[in-house]
């Protein structure tokens, strides 16, 4: 590990230690929120879904792969299929770490506390009452930012609004508190960055742009007698 994440890696874990402070009077206050707010909200909230990203990468990655089939397509579907391929590996990733972590520590959800009924964390109970730390919307959104980010850096301020107006959209809707945002970030930053890091060193892609490289533009001379003269590939 590289200073510059050590360093990243004890401000994360300050930070998820402070926003315990937060907690309950956010909580409290969330639960003021106006009916307008929560419908809002509601429908932001969705977007954090696990499937409404693994569905469509899924469903590209077997398109691409069943393109790969022709030569012609061939150079194209290689480049979908590993860009798929990845968000759906992060994202995955991402979910599952996280889901593993809601079952560890079992913390109750903010509306039970409001109820007043039980609060705090209840090791190794599954139960979706129980499964507030961390957020599991917020991983997948982070996770998912990044991502998007490392293969379209142009739309990265795009990609990580979208993450905070979902990581708030938790908090606001009172179905986690604010260190089960912060947590659930962390570990969505954290499982993207890890599975970056082994797609590159396994050599899926040969370079760290080669996830975001441009389909290929003809060049003059490429074409002779009705044929295409193709360069070879050297990934395929």
């Amino acid at each position: 590990m590289t200073m510059r994440r050590r360093w990243a890696l004890a401000g994360a874990l300050f930070l998820l230690c402070a926003s315990f402070a937060a907690d309950r009077p956010v909580a409290r206050l969330m639960a003021d929120a106006s009916p307008t707010t929560l419908r809002v909200f509601n429908f932001i909230t969705w977007f954090g879904e696990g499937g409404v990203i693994l569905y469509p990468a899924a469903a590209i990655v077997l398109i691409a792969s069943l393109c790969r089939l022709s030569e012609d397509w061939r150079p194209r579907a290689a480049r979908l299929l590993a860009r798929s391929a990845a968000i759906f590996a992060v994202v995955a990733a991402a979910g599952l770490v996280n889901d593993a972590l809601k079952i560890l520590f079992g913390r109750a959800r903010p509306h039970l506390w409001l109820a007043g009924d039980e609060t705090g964390f209840h090791f190794l109970r599954y139960s979706a009452k129980y499964a507030s730390f961390p957020s599991g919307h917020t991983a997948t959104s982070v996770a998912a930012a990044v991502i998007f980010s490392a293969l379209w850096p142009g739309g990265r301020p795009i990609f990580i609004a979208f993450a905070v107006l979902i990581a708030a959209s938790r908090i606001i809707l009172d179905a986690h508190y604010v260190s089960d945002v912060v947590a659930g970030a962390l570990v969505g930053g954290a499982a993207a960055v890890i599975v970056l890091d082994l797609i590159h060193k396994s050599g899926w892609s040969s370079s760290r742009a080669e996830l975001s490289r441009s389909a290929p533009k003809s060049r003059p001379g490429s074409f002779r007698k009705g044929k295409t003269r193709r360069r070879t590939d050297p990934e395929n």
